[in-house]
């Protein structure tokens, strides 16, 4: 016969574990489960208010993004910054109190080997000085991919993030525009704002169009559908008032995307978004100074027999930089001060007598600038990082992958002409479409399971 063994379970974990389980049945007799319930309510507000804060911070470091050089603290930095901190507070705050972390994707482990190179090369480094600032930029730029990856996990929140650059980067259009009315110049007839340089701010605008065809696109709202247009219209006058050659040509991506995107739209949609274009295109035509457009139609001679602004000297320089540290770079940064060096060059930074920035001979690519400055082993890591993003893309929906995968076109045309390997907009959009490819995975992953449950009974 077989032997029976009878496991005595003790009262007191029977109340404790099993409680929720038994509130359909006796849900007004158990005073224990009642109290519990009402402790993980308080507990879940308190979880939500700080959670909502770190969003709401992280919504406006989003935001001053594309205008974070309109306030400058010396000794301490950007406009940015300054809101990155009480987002990164309230971030802890809100980890603390659940007690639970998002465990990182292997994107994430990638650019934290990045990082961590790119620290490493601080012991060979040619300008250790300038590899110090760089690793701390590293450093808060991941802290904003992990807030964003934390904090922007659902659809709706990302979406709100994308707007919040959106937005930001029409702040810049209308301060450039407004130099332009002033006719405030301070780059050879080339106009900017904010305190950008024409290259960087028309490169902000040109990331912002994309996202605005994306809204105009998919919003319900037309009062929304009108800011779209009006922010599409808005950042082609700066690109053009800032006269730069790569942010125009970054431009085209932006351009491709409508064929692919209106066969999904309704017809009046189309209309609409093909009417803002036209805007965009005449305005800048009628009432952009002749200057700009001297300096514009130049790209195709520039790009087949030209110097592209002498940068083709400074490749040819940082080609043997390369070739003397082909593993393991030169230094995070110094790619400037290397250049400058082998030139016979003293350092090239700093200020003019009229007070404006001096650039010094940066690679004006961020591609050969991470090779020069990182090696082959942090150009791996970059490229790993990079091919990863685009697989990512490949599998969202229709409308969302056109869009991801044209703004990481337009991104990596724009890094051809600009260094941004330590701009916040890059790792921005890296850090965003992270977050979305993670929450289809996720969703995916929701709508099988009753299909997989079905099939196991």
């Amino acid at each position: 016969m077989r032997e029976r063994h009878f496991i005595n379970l003790p009262a007191e974990p029977l109340t404790k574990n099993y409680c929720y389980s038994l509130q359909a049945a006796i849900p007004a007799q158990s005073v224990i489960g009642g109290s519990a319930r009402s402790a993980s309510r308080v507990q879940s507000r308190s979880e939500g208010v700080f959670r909502r804060a770190a969003f709401f911070f992280l919504w406006i470091l989003i935001f001053v993004i594309p205008w974070e050089n309109a306030v400058v603290i010396p000794g301490f930095g950007t406009l940015s910054r300054v809101v990155g901190i009480p987002a990164f507070g309230m971030a802890l705050l809100a980890i603390l109190e659940s007690g639970t972390l998002r465990t990182l994707s292997m994107q994430h482990l990638i650019v934290l080997f990045f990082v961590a190179w790119a620290g490493l090369t601080y012991f060979w480094s040619f300008a250790p000085s300038v590899t110090v600032t760089a690793i701390f930029t590293f450093v808060q730029i991941f802290a904003m991919l992990w807030l964003i990856w934390e904090f922007a996990q659902t659809p709706r929140q990302q979406l709100l993030l994308l707007r919040a650059y959106m937005v930001g980067a029409m702040i810049s259009s209308v301060a450039t525009l407004e130099n332009f009315s002033a006719t405030t110049s301070v780059y050879s007839n080339r106009y900017t704002g904010l305190n950008f340089n024409p290259g960087d701010l028309g490169f902000i605008e040109a990331l912002s169009i994309p996202i605005a065809l994306y809204f105009a696109v998919r919003e319900r709202k037309k009062i929304l559908v009108w800011l779209d247009g009006s922010a599409i219209v808005l950042a082609f006058c700066a690109i053009v008032l800032t006269a730069a050659r790569g942010a125009l040509v970054a431009c085209v991506p932006a351009a491709l995307m409508v064929p692919f995107l209106f066969p999904k739209v309704k017809l009046g949609r189309n209309l609409a978004v093909l009417i803002f274009v036209a805007l965009a295109g005449i305005g800048s035509w009628l009432f952009m100074p002749a200057s700009s457009w001297s300096r514009l139609s130049t790209i195709g001679s520039e790009m087949s027999s030209g110097t592209l602004n002498e940068r083709t000297l400074i490749w040819q320089i940082g080609w043997q930089v390369f070739g003397e540290a082909p593993f393991q770079g030169v230094g995070a940064a110094a790619y400037a001060p290397t250049v400058e060096h082998a030139l016979g060059l003293a350092s090239n930074s700093g200020t003019n007598e009229s007070g404006v920035a001096i650039g010094r001979l940066v690679a004006h690519n961020t591609f050969f600038s991470v090779l020069v400055e990182e090696g082959v082993i942090g150009f791996a890591l970059f490229f790993a990082l990079l091919l990863t993003l685009v697989l990512s893309a490949w599998k969202l929906p229709h409308i969302d992958r056109v869009f991801w995968l044209f703004l990481l076109l337009t991104w990596a045309i724009g890094a051809c002409d600009l260094t941004w390997e330590t701009r916040k907009p890059t790792w921005f959009i890296f850090g965003l479409l992270i977050a979305a490819a993670s929450t289809k995975v996720s969703s995916e992953v929701r709508h099988s399971r009753p299909q997989d449950m079905r099939a196991d009974g």
